[in-house]
C-alpha cells in the first residue's frame, strides 16, 4: 500500500535561557576609555593653537607612547585567554578592555600623526611608509587591526545571537547536546528498521544519510509495517529538524573561526611593526635626552 504523507506531531518546545550575562565592567572600561581619549584630545587641541603637529615633538610624541601602552594592554586579553589564565578577572571583562582600548588607541595615533595620510597629505610612496622608522606603516597596521577587530566583534555578537536563538527554539540546546540527541534518535531508528522490508530500510537509510532533510517519496509498505514507519517518520522528522539547527550553529561557528585565522596572524604582524617603531623611537628619545 502507498503510505500517505503525515506531518509528525512536534514535541512541545522547552524554553531555556542561553544568554551570557552582561558585565558592569563594560561601562567602567568605556568610561575609562572616554576619559583617556578626552584628555588626549584636549591636550591636542591646546597644543595645535601654539605649534604645528609634529610626531617627533611633545606633546604629540607622548601621544604615541600612550597609544603604544594601550596596544600592550589590548594584547593582555590574548594572554589572559590563551596563556596567562591566572591573571585576575574574567575573560569577558578583559574582552571589553581589548575592545574599547583598541578603538581609542588608533584614534590617539591619528592625533600623534597629526592625521597625516588620514585626512590630508596623502602619499603612498615607499618613502612615506619607511620614514620615521616605519611610523606610517605602524599606523596603518594598527588601523587594519582595529577594523578587523571591530568586524570580529560584530561577527561574534551575531554568532552568539544565532546560537542562542537556535538553543531557545530547538528544544535541546547547543551543538554538543544536539549531536547527542541526534545519536539517540539514530539508535531509535536502528531498532525500528530492524527486520523490515527493503523499501522501509532504504527510506531510513536515505534520511539518516542526509541528516537535515527527509526523502520526498514515501515507500510502498505492507500494512503491518505502517505503524512502525509512522513512528520512524516522526523520529526522522525530529532528527532532520535538529540537523538543520546543528548546521546553522556550525555555520556560525565556522565564520567566526575563519575570522580568527585571519585576525590572529594579522595581530602578530601588526604588533611586531608597532613595537619596532615604538621601541626605536623611545630609544632615540632617551639617547637625545641624556
Amino acid at each position: 500500500m502507498a503510505l500517505a504523507g503525515k506531518s509528525p506531531t512536534q514535541p512541545p518546545t522547552i524554553r531555556r535561557i542561553w544568554r551570557t550575562p552582561g558585565s558592569k565592567l563594560n561601562w567602567l572600561f568605556l568610561l575609562a576609555s572616554l576619559v583617556i581619549y578626552g584628555s588626549v584630545y584636549l591636550i591636542d587641541r591646546n597644543a595645535l593653537t601654539t605649534q604645528f603637529a609634529d610626531p617627533a615633538t611633545d606633546p604629540f610624541r607622548d601621544f604615541g607612547i600612550v597609544a603604544f601602552v594601550l596596544v600592550l594592554v589590548v594584547t593582555a586579553y590574548t594572554l589572559r585567554r590563551r596563556f596567562a589564565r591566572g591573571l585576575p578577572g574574567k575573560v569577558q571583562s578583559w574582552l571589553w578592555v581589548h575592545t574599547w582600548f583598541g578603538v581609542i588607541s588608533i584614534l590617539i595615533v591619528f592625533m600623534h600623526e597629526g592625521y597625516q595620510n588620514i585626512t590630508h597629505d596623502f602619499s603612498f610612496l615607499a618613502d612615506r611608509f619607511t620614514e620615521a622608522d616605519y611610523g606610517t606603516t605602524a599606523m596603518y597596521a594598527l588601523l587594519l587591526l582595529v577594523l578587523t577587530g571591530v568586524v570580529g566583534r560584530l561577527l561574534d555578537m551575531w554568532q552568539a545571537r544565532v546560537i542562542a536563538a537556535e538553543a531557545d527554539t530547538n528544544g535541546v540546546g547547543i551543538t554538543r547536546s544536539i549531536e547527542e540527541r541526534m545519536h539517540e534518535l539514530s539508535l531509535t531508528i536502528g531498532r525500528l528498521r530492524a527486520g523490515k522490508s527493503a523499501p522501509f530500510q532504504q527510506f531510513c537509510e536515505q534520511a539518516l544519510h542526509h541528516k537535515a532533510a527527509l526523502p520526498d517519496l514515501l515507500p510502498v509498505l505492507a500494512p503491518q509495517e505502517v505503524g512502525d514507519f509512522e513512528r520512524a517518520y516522526e523520529v526522522l522528522g525530529e532528527r532532520a529538524r535538529l540537523g538543520r539547527s546543528l548546521q546553522r550553529q556550525q555555520r556560525a561557528r565556522l565564520i567566526i573561526r575563519t575570522w580568527r585565522y585571519i585576525h590572529i596572524p594579522l595581530a602578530c604582524i601588526a604588533l611586531g611593526i608597532i613595537s619596532y617603531h615604538s621601541i626605536v623611537e623611545l630609544w632615540k628619545m632617551l639617547v637625545l635626552h641624556y
